[in-house]
């Protein structure tokens, strides 16, 4: 899991995440993957959050059947308050295929914060020749005078955050 912060006037906080396929272990696994999420979520809530990434989960878009990665994709929204954008504004945008299959796995969720500043989601339409069967997302925002930080929440360089403060889980 990685986490960034753009240095500028105002923050936004990325957060890129995997999470296992089914499997044996791959549940334990993601189970600690969403705890130090919500974790950092929470940690960050003053300030747009984006989580992105390839949850390898089915939340019941373009005809899938909820899997167990994609039941706790939506509880970490629902209890987290977060906007899977794939469902609200990806227009049943698929992320992922292969030569019989194609499916919703990658996601773009984003907190209130954010989701004032997002304007469009979209997704490469094999513009781009690159050696994946995962498509890529594009992710437009708008940053604007007319809705921003007070001045005692602006980014002004220095490390928001670090990953010692989760600790060990």
């Amino acid at each position: 899991m990685r986490y960034e912060k753009v240095q500028a006037n105002k923050c936004i906080i990325l957060v890129v995440c995997y999470m296992t396929t089914m499997g044996p272990l791959a549940q334990e696994e993601n189970v600690k993957k969403y705890t130090i999420l919500e974790r950092v979520v929470q940690e960050f809530s003053r300030f747009p959050v984006n989580v992105m990434g390839d949850m390898n989960g089915h939340v019941g878009m373009l005809g899938e059947k909820v899997n167990e990665n994609g039941q706790k994709l939506i509880d970490f929204c629902e209890g987290n308050e977060f906007e899977n954008l794939n469902v609200t504004i990806g227009n049943g945008l698929h992320t992922w295929e292969n030569k019989e299959w194609k499916a919703a796995i990658d996601y773009m969720l984003v907190n209130h914060e954010a989701r004032q500043h997002v304007r469009e989601m979209c997704g490469d339409e094999n513009e781009f020749d690159i050696d994946t069967d995962h498509r890529m997302l594009v992710l437009k925002y708008k940053w604007g005078g007319e809705r921003g930080y007070a001045r005692n929440e602006q980014c002004k360089g220095k490390v928001v955050f670090e990953s010692s403060k989760l600790g060990r889980i």
